[in-house]
């Protein structure tokens, strides 16, 4: 990797009212692990990319494993009285910018990470396939 550069990988509960959790002072996100910042200097360019992009769903797989068994077969939490309850706790959103979104989607610069649509037909008045 490319020395200790690395972006942290926050999670936050979506029934947090948005003004709530936007606040740095009221603690409503929490770091979960750390996404290395991949330096490649013996590879080619073309591969880079694919590596970075496969680094970063690795990295994402291991961080939220958990997530995805509680999510399947639930776990036994307290709630509030103390009482045990069987939950379910599926990761519902991810926000990202569109470079982040292509990566996720691993899809090229020049095409939409949501639909099949490219570059040269961005603003066309066509509504393109998801």
């Amino acid at each position: 990797t490319g020395g200790l550069e690395m972006h942290p990988i926050f999670v936050s509960l979506a029934n947090i009212q948005s003004d709530v959790q936007m606040r740095a002072t009221s603690h409503a996100w929490q770091c979960v692990g750390f996404m290395p910042i991949p330096e490649f200097s013996d590879i080619h360019t073309d591969y880079q990319t694919i590596l970075s992009q496969w680094l970063f769903h690795k990295c994402m797989d291991i961080i939220f494993t958990d997530v995805k068994v509680t999510a399947m077969a639930g776990k036994f939490m307290p709630d509030s009285s103390g009482h045990l309850r069987h939950c379910y706790m599926p990761l519902a959103a991810y926000t990202a910018d569109l470079p982040e979104q292509q990566a996720i989607a691993c899809v090229l610069k020049v095409a939409s990470p949501i639909t099949l649509d490219t570059s040269q037909s961005f603003g066309d008045s066509y509504h393109y396939a998801p």
